[in-house]
């Protein structure tokens, strides 16, 4: 693992999202489900509306791993981008790899869901996840669809609306030295079922202690649609520009995910 984490280090911009997407990886697995957990009224409502399937919206229902990666754009929906897998197995970063989170390894705790939602994992044990990148020549995306049960994907949400309310900066150990600040709420998307939209920079520091921290700043769209969860980055190496994340993009993957179906 430390020779991966190097290695992502070396290649730029797309190092640090590497680097980010290993926390779903190795040592912190182990969350679960939580039934007991009470919902106020709406929390139940929305859930009730997640588990629920309908002819339009395939994505009502829990999406198996399978159904999952079918469920991704590609060149088909998007003319003109290159879109690619992330690593494979034991990369950390395949397809199907993220693991549930435990809240120790971000400070302070109340941070966790931010620094758990940018690597498209939660405290929750997903059903499937998916990690994408989308390229073209204004610059690179990467997704995560994350397949939840039905109460999750709304507490992920929910979990994620408070500390944003609260976490203005926060920091991770693993997989590398990360400081995260800045932190703030921006316009919310307006797709799916519910969403939040924020920005943060990004401080790295190598772990080998041999160059100087990388800083960038980084866009996200975490949106809800039925049982998943679908994350949205952008990010840029200019420590002074933030790079927004293409609507064209969004509004692909929503569609594809929706629908069940690809323009040919």
């Amino acid at each position: 693992m430390k020779n991966v984490v190097i290695r992502r280090w070396t290649v730029g911009a797309v190092g640090v999202v590497l680097g980010l997407g290993a926390v779903g990886c190795g040592g912190q697995k182990g969350g679960n489900s939580t039934p007991g957990h009470a919902p106020g009224a709406e929390t139940a409502a929305r859930t009730a509306s997640a588990a629920t399937p309908t002819s339009q919206n395939p994505a009502r229902r829990p999406l198996t791993q399978d159904q999952l990666e079918r469920a991704v754009v590609d060149e088909r929906d998007l003319p003109g981008w290159t879109v690619s897998r992330l690593g494979a197995g034991t990369d950390g970063l395949g397809d199907g790899t993220v693991s549930a989170l435990h809240e120790e390894g971000t400070h302070p705790a109340s941070c966790a869901p931010v620094g758990s939602v940018l690597s498209g994992a939660s405290k929750y044990t997903p059903l499937g996840s998916v990690t994408r990148m989308a390229q073209n020549e204004d610059g690179i995306s990467t997704m995560h669809l994350v397949s939840y049960r039905a109460a999750d994907a709304v507490r992920v949400m929910d979990e994620l609306r408070s500390a944003l309310a609260s976490c203005t900066s926060y920091t991770m150990t693993f997989p590398m030295d990360t400081t995260f600040e800045k932190l703030r709420r921006t316009g919310d998307p307006h797709q799916g079922d519910e969403g939040v939209s924020f920005r943060l920079d990004v401080v790295s520091r190598d772990p080998a202690g041999d160059s100087d921290p990388v800083r960038s700043l980084q866009s996200f769209q975490v949106i809800r649609s039925g049982s998943t969860v679908v994350v949205f980055d952008a990010i840029d190496m200019d420590a002074y520009r933030l790079r927004k994340i293409p609507a064209v993009l969004v509004t692909a993957q929503m569609k594809v995910l929706e629908t069940g179906g690809h323009r040919r």
